[in-house]
């Protein structure tokens, strides 16, 4: 589906669509640890900033999520990979 074709009213304040998600489980070393998922967004209205971000969700901690924005997708899910290792740590 091209989102693209299809206008968005003005009411829309924000608008994304997910290109991708994966599961990942954390271990460090046993001092902090969990199910985590990236799910990696395309902006629908990007402005002049980065077009793909992704959030981090935590199965176990859903007080917890971790988001990042980058010009590519799978930069964006490393970068939300690597924010949801430190939150999870801080978080423990």
């Amino acid at each position: 589906m091209d989102w693209s074709k299809i206008p968005l009213v003005a009411q829309v304040a924000e608008a994304a669509r997910v290109v991708g998600e994966a599961e990942f489980v954390l271990d460090f070393e046993g001092r902090a640890g969990g199910w985590v998922t990236i799910t990696v967004f395309e902006d629908l209205k990007p402005g002049d900033g980065d077009r793909w971000f992704a959030r981090a969700s935590f199965r176990d901690r859903p007080e917890l999520q971790a988001v990042a924005t980058a010009s590519t997708p799978e930069d964006a899910a490393a970068l939300c990979l690597r924010e949801a290792g430190i939150t999870l740590r801080r978080a423990s």
